[in-house]
């Protein structure tokens, strides 16, 4: 997969697996400065047979997680490949104002259930070997 992000320091909304602390330090190495974050208009979805769930627009909804701030090309490129190809990177703007980037979700399977990290987080922790 092609590096698709700027290396330009923008920081990085993330609303699912990659809240998780362990789950930071077992692609990263390291749990990068984060502090919690949201964004109208979308909803962090479950997705049929995955652990995981994917960002899609949403009316009213808001998202809420983390943004992660401080990250080097290097562990922008880690991101990328465990993102995967469902995803695209594209900036988005969080209720404070700011803007960063996201992945957001260009796959199917979108569920209309939300993703909750706290109903998952055992089952993502054994997964991902956090």
């Amino acid at each position: 997969m092609g590096f698709r992000l700027a290396r330009d320091g923008a920081p990085l909304f993330v609303y699912g697996t990659l809240c998780f602390e362990g789950v930071l330090r077992a692609q990263l190495g390291r749990v990068p400065r984060g502090e919690p974050a949201s964004v109208v208009g979308w909803r962090a979805a479950s997705l049929a047979q995955r652990l995981y769930p994917g960002l899609v627009p949403a009316p009213g909804a808001v998202a809420r997680g983390r943004l992660l701030c401080g990250l080097t090309p290097g562990e922008w490129c880690a991101l990328d490949e465990f993102e995967g190809a469902e995803y695209a990177l594209r900036d988005i703007t969080l209720v404070d104002g700011r803007v960063a980037r996201t992945y957001v979700w260009r796959g199917g399977g979108v569920l209309a259930e939300e993703w909750v990290a706290e109903s998952c987080a055992a089952r993502v922790l054994a997964a991902y070997g956090a």
